[in-house]
């Protein structure tokens, strides 16, 4: 399905449910536990699925490193979703310096908080910055500020004219935001947020890029590194003097290289449909009762998880002969009870 088609799509699944972005739709809150495990995972940090709903449903932290990263994930994207998705049911969706930074600010926060992150949550870095395994080099840090600025003027620019589908201009943003780095740490996840909230604010869902394996991370990695080459060369402008205006940044980017990334963004775009698609519970009747191996099946929840639910008291549910029975509102009840986030 092409860009225009998965748009209509999630058109006439807004118009069939209501709000789709939300951790009270179980198809939505599946697929955002999957964003943020694979985008923790790009960056080396590898939760299965039982230790993220531990973090994020029971505030376990046996792991503090761990804990830290799922949660500052979470909390940054579901605020920063919601907005967006505010904003383009208002038609205002715009991109501000400010939410550039917010993104960060939430993000860090209890990395800050643990002590692993060393410098202002939120401020731009005041550093050279090196990015292992890559290429390019990012702007120097004297000129951070000045490159977020002309990438957020340009993109509130295209944003209201036509020449880049959400898609295309969602991978550029991304691309170009990695392009600078202009933060001290977490470029990667914040880079990823940034990516959703441009697609969300322009009507599409939110996606998973895949990194749990190092085969996924290295096409990832360099299907951005194909299309860096126009930032790059922004950056070495600025870097000398050189003040640009937005028609001089128009004909510097290009996003023909960028056909990977755009090409892993619409496979995982067409994912995030057919999950919002399977409707696992929306037909069903709320006082239904079923069994806990189909539960699991709908709500992408292990057994075990659920029985645990049910022995702590946080379940209601009731046993015939071996199995467990749960009614479908006493499950939707607990979905929407869970620590009262809404994006």
């Amino acid at each position: 399905m092409d860009e225009k088609g998965l748009k209509k799509a999630v058109v006439a699944l807004r118009s069939d449910k209501g709000r789709l972005i939300t951790v009270q739709n179980a198809e939505w809150y599946s697929l955002f536990r999957e964003e943020i495990r694979n985008s923790i995972a790009i960056e080396g940090v590898f939760a299965n699925r039982q230790e993220l709903i531990d973090v994020l449903e029971h505030n376990s932290r046996t792991n503090k490193e761990k804990a830290a990263a799922i949660l500052g994930y979470f909390e940054a994207a579901s605020a920063m979703y919601e907005y967006a998705y505010n904003q383009f049911q208002e038609g205002e969706f715009c991109l501000r310096m400010a939410d550039v930074k917010q993104i960060h600010t939430i993000l860090m926060r209890y990395e800050k908080e643990l002590g692993s992150y060393i410098g202002e949550i939120g401020d731009f870095r005041k550093m050279t910055a090196e990015v292992t395994q890559s290429r390019f080099r990012p702007i120097d840090h004297f000129y951070v500020r000045e490159a977020v600025e002309l990438m957020v003027r340009w993109v509130n620019r295209n944003l209201k004219r036509s020449k880049y589908t959400p898609v295309t201009l969602a991978v550029l943003v991304h691309t170009w935001f990695e392009t600078i780095h202009p933060f001290r740490d977490g470029n990667g996840r914040a880079g990823r947020i940034l990516l959703n909230y441009i697609l969300i604010g322009s009507g599409h869902l939110n996606i998973a890029i895949k990194g749990f394996t190092k085969a996924d991370r290295d096409k990832y990695y360099d299907a951005l590194e194909q299309g860096d080459d126009c930032f790059e060369d922004i950056n070495r402008m600025l870097e000398k003097g050189k003040k640009l205006s937005l028609a001089q940044a128009d004909k510097i980017v290009t996003a023909g290289p960028l056909a990977g990334l755009k090409e892993i963004v619409l496979d995982r775009l067409a994912e995030s449909l057919k999950r919002m698609q399977r409707g696992a519970t929306s037909g069903l009747d709320k006082d239904a009762v079923i069994p806990l191996r189909d539960l699991a099946r709908l709500y992408d929840y292990s057994q075990d998880y659920l029985r645990n639910l049910i022995n702590r008291g946080e379940l209601k549910a009731r046993k015939q002969g071996k199995l467990w029975y749960v009614r479908v509102r006493d499950m939707a009840e607990h979905i929407s009870s869970l620590r009262g986030y809404c994006a």
